[in-house]
């Protein structure tokens, strides 16, 4: 049976700890003061602008699941930049290596070349050794193991192998590092051409779809007003249709996020509640705008 105590080691305490690993301290008291001023600014947004209970709900919902999958989008853009950052190391480690030194000395020019995120992992390897006494195999081992990067874990396994067995790790390190950044090429090129023909329906539906309908919903309470007998849209009707907008831009966002990221629930929801905002948002200007300019 799932505890409060779980849910909440979940949901606060774990994500502190990856406030922190991402160099961020937020305090769990801080962390629950987000949480509760989002939810009460939801719920005085959405009853100023006449929102559905049942939009308030969903938009709360959204808000607080964003925030609570914000830490691990984070960290994980900090791993990411660690990974596109290794090319670079690698290369100074074989500049290093090639020159007759020693590997220590290779990880020693990596550290002062400050190369960001990379130095950080680096410094843990001379500090287990000079301060733990431990043997380099030892200290690459543990903080390669303890970093949450495959590459490195594999890079860390190939260095220690070929200290053990011997072999031109220049050579080995200068071929890793060139794959590493076609692959990462590559990759910006896929994401390149994915991202750029998602953005023209990002644009249309979360956008311009939105828009229109509150230009004709605005349009048609402007010609009601000028008409004798003609019935405007009311408030309540204004709110059904932002529940619409609602529901599909967020459904549409979940279906965005999936080419980009995969199939990752954190990016879905950072996604679908981007959308859902920015679609909202569209009709409930344009409606007002609308009516205001026409009146």
């Amino acid at each position: 049976m799932v505890r409060l105590q779980d849910i909440y080691n979940y949901t606060i305490k774990r994500n502190n700890a990856l406030f922190k690993k991402a160099g961020i301290n937020i305090s769990e008291r801080n962390f629950q003061l987000i949480l509760l001023i989002t939810v009460m600014a939801i719920i005085l947004f959405g009853h100023y602008i006449q929102l559905t209970h049942k939009s308030i709900i969903i938009l709360a919902i959204m808000y607080v699941l964003t925030i609570l999958t914000l830490p691990s989008i984070i960290y994980e853009s900090k791993i990411e930049k660690f990974e596109s950052n290794l090319p670079k190391a690698l290369y100074v480690m074989v500049l290093a290596l090639e020159s007759g030194r020693s590997i220590m000395d290779a990880i020693d020019d990596v550290i002062e070349s400050g190369i960001k995120e990379v130095d950080v992992v680096f410094f843990k390897i001379i500090l287990l050794m000079k301060v733990n006494k431990l043997s380099f195999e030892e200290a690459m081992l543990i903080v390669s193991n303890n970093t949450d990067s495959k590459i490195f874990r594999q890079i860390g396994r190939l260095i220690i192998e070929n200290r053990k067995y011997g072999g031109e790790l220049a050579e080995v390190l200068k071929t890793l590092a060139k794959t590493l950044e076609d692959l990462q090429n590559l990759k910006s090129q896929l994401l390149s051409v994915t991202a750029n023909g998602l953005a023209v329906g990002l644009i249309i539906i979360c956008g311009v779809v939105p828009a229109t309908a509150g230009i004709i919903g605005g349009y048609m309470n402007a010609i009601a007003g000028a008409v004798p007998n003609a019935t405007p849209v009311t408030p309540e009707q204004i709110s059904k249709c932002i529940e619409a907008v609602q529901m599909g831009t967020g459904l549409f966002g979940v279906l965005f996020a999936i080419p980009l990221f995969g199939l990752k629930v954190n990016r879905m929801i950072i996604i679908s509640t981007i959308c859902m905002t920015m679609g909202m948002l569209s009709f409930y200007a344009l409606i007002k705008g609308v009516g205001l300019l026409f009146s």
